[in-house]
């Protein structure tokens, strides 16, 4: 079950990634495509921060062994690009230039 979660979430990290660079190259140099990568990176930031939150409670409180750490991590990186592609798509859906 372990190498099944770590493959999926290897999968997302590095389909995440791919959305993530290609939309890059569209945004890059247009006014509302910043906007959208400003707000992404917010919320990005935002699962970045909760993410680790929980991974060092986790930690403290239940002491997790070294392969069950790298499996959180694993997940946690998922979680994090995960939410940044959804934001990266809902906000170039909704964001209008002004």
């Amino acid at each position: 079950m372990s190498l099944i979660i770590n493959i999926s979430s290897i999968v997302i990290i590095f389909i995440s990634m791919f959305y993530y660079y290609r939309k890059i190259v569209v945004y890059k140099n247009n006014s509302l495509g910043q906007k959208v990568l400003s707000n992404t990176s917010q919320l990005t930031m935002s699962a970045y921060l909760l993410g680790l939150a929980v991974i060092l409670i986790e930690l403290n409180a239940f002491g997790l062994s070294r392969s069950k750490f790298v499996d959180h991590l694993l997940m946690y990186g998922a979680f994090v690009s995960l939410v940044n592609s959804l934001s990266l798509w809902y906000f170039s859906r909704t964001l209008k230039e002004d």
